[in-house]
């Protein structure tokens, strides 16, 4: 296998991919999604931090906030798993 292969397949799997995983996850949150770009990308294990954040703010298709308790629950969830009330 040619070094030059070999060179961009270590750079995809242990730079690329990690830093394109924690953007998409970080986007989803309402987060920054260049910024954790470049921190998951340069420093891998910065993915699991990633995926363990709370939301910033309500984004469509991922995260709502209860109108009660303002925490966040899952787009799919009709009640607050907090503290039960109904989900619009």
């Amino acid at each position: 296998m040619p070094t030059n292969v070999m060179e961009w397949g270590f750079v995809l799997i242990f730079f690329i991919l990690p830093g394109s995983i924690g953007a998409y996850v970080a986007y989803t949150k309402g987060r920054n999604p260049f910024l954790w770009l470049l921190l998951n990308g340069l420093f891998a294990p910065t993915v699991m931090i990633t995926l363990f954040q709370r939301p910033l703010r309500p984004v469509q298709g991922h995260y709502r906030q209860c109108p009660k308790c303002s925490e966040f629950s899952k787009w799919r969830e009709t009640s607050c798993r907090f503290c039960g009330t109904g989900l619009s």
